[in-house]
């Protein structure tokens, strides 16, 4: 700016060095100021694109990273203090970079990103970015008038878990928190709570997680008009096609499968697995028990008492009306909880046929010298790791070159022991769940 003798105009960019920050460069730019809530003129809307576009052209002639990579990351321009509304900022800003890369065929540009702050951002950008592209961006090999599929990923470590899961003569399917959440069920997600619990947003929670431990209940029906709301919401989830598939998948192999899940919301069951199949050692939303647990069966199943108390939850303050409603042990009266291993109380009776079943397929996976067996470990990751995650290690490490470990999830916690994938007996996939299990079990099959 001292260069120029002025200030950058609106839809101007500079390009600086990154200094002590994690990039070589930092490109500054100047976007439309609006009034909050006012929509933006036909004149702020270009600057806005002139933004981006400044942005790339200053990036253009910088020197790419060591590798060959030049990143350009965006950071929602104009849509924090300056008020331009994301959504209309989302579209102006995939459609001019889309339009700057269509003019610029040559560039040496190799990665753009989006960067979200926000939740109900990350929604709005992935809305704008899922609508019929641009022609250049994806030219599909689909035939007009033919099904669209959504391209598929390749890399080492999914051709390998393909090959190892065709060939397998058992299978483990071993389930975590990340794979409800790749079905939309998120536990971390404060959008999926504002929108199903409003009702109990003032008295501090945020996200389902948040829940767990919480002891702030004023009364027990508020705690079971909350409890009713979340069950009954889990009950009402939609079926999933990756479900489905991966179920069906699962079907194939007989009594040579066993799924293993730490998530409670039995979404395996609701799809369609067989529950003999199934073991759930960290509890079901199935049962309620005593909290208590003054004996082994001080427990009851909670469908029926769900639907019971549906009609008398309120539908604004979504507590619980009718207190006759809030479930009391039959045995000593004592308050009732959903059976989850939540605490010193929780009663494991329910689950012991399940954990018979999973240690006694457990043994016959070690001892069948015979066969070779695949984990199919999804959406596993560090909150609870001595439930599933270093167990399936375990399993790999004392199966003698049998046993073999296929990780998918999000983020550093995907990586598997380096020495067990130097030993060619774990790979781990990073992605989203659902596409990966599509495209895993969907070639599995061709």
């Amino acid at each position: 700016m001292a260069a120029k003798g002025q200030q950058i105009a609106p839809g101007e960019a500079i390009a600086t060095k990154g200094y002590c920050l994690p990039a070589s460069h930092v490109v500054h730019t100047v976007g439309p100021q609006l009034q909050r809530g006012s929509k933006p003129t036909a004149t702020e809307t270009k600057q806005l694109a002139k933004c981006y576009r400044s942005v790339l052209d200053a990036v253009e002639p910088l020197a790419a990273t060591p590798d060959g990579r030049k990143i350009v990351a965006f950071c929602g321009i104009s849509t924090g203090l300056f008020a331009y509304p994301v959504r209309d900022a989302a579209a102006v800003a995939v459609d001019a970079v889309a339009d700057w890369l269509e003019h610029h065929e040559d560039t040496s540009i190799t990665d753009v990103i989006f960067n979200t702050f926000t939740e109900a951002d990350h929604a709005i950008y992935k809305e704008v970015l899922a609508s019929p592209p641009r022609a250049w961006m994806c030219p599909s090999p689909t035939p007009p008038g033919g099904a669209h599929h959504p391209p598929l990923s390749h890399c080492d470590s999914l051709d390998r878990a393909r090959h190892w899961l065709r060939s397998a003569d058992t299978v483990i399917v071993s389930a975590g928190a990340g794979l409800s959440a790749s079905d939309g069920l998120d536990y971390t997600s404060s959008v999926l709570f504002a929108k199903h619990f409003p009702g109990f947003l003032k008295y501090g929670l945020r996200t389902l997680y948040s829940v767990f431990g919480f002891s702030g209940w004023p009364t027990e029906q508020v705690r079971w008009g909350y409890y009713f709301t979340h069950l009954a919401m889990v009950r009402s989830w939609p079926r999933s096609q990756m479900y489905r598939a991966l179920i069906t998948w699962v079907e194939k192999f007989g009594e040579n499968a066993h799924v293993r899940t730490s998530n409670a919301d039995g979404l395996f069951v609701a799809n369609g697995l067989a529950p003999d199949k199934l073991s759930t050692p960290q509890g079901s939303y199935s049962i309620f028990q005593c909290l208590a647990n003054c004996r082994p069966e001080a427990t009851v199943v909670s469908a029926p008492l769900i639907e019971g108390a549906r009609p008398f939850l309120d539908p604004v303050s979504q507590i619980l009306v009718d207190q006759s409603k809030v479930p009391l042990c039959r045995f000593c009266g004592s308050k009732m909880n959903i059976c989850v291993r939540a605490g010193h109380w929780f009663n494991e009776t329910p689950f012991q046929d399940g954990e018979k079943r999973w240690k006694e397929f457990r043994r016959n996976v070690l001892r069948d010298e015979s066969k070779s067996a695949v984990i199919l470990e999804l959406g596993v990751g560090m909150s609870t790791p001595g439930v599933l995650r270093w167990p399936n290690e375990d399993l790999v490490m004392k199966g003698e070159g049998r046993v073999k470990l296929v990780r998918v999830g999000m983020g550093p916690e995907t990586a598997v022991p380096w020495g067990l994938e130097e030993d060619g007996l774990a790979t781990s996939i990073e992605g989203d769940i659902s596409t990966v299990v599509m495209e895993l079990l969907g070639e599995s099959e061709s």
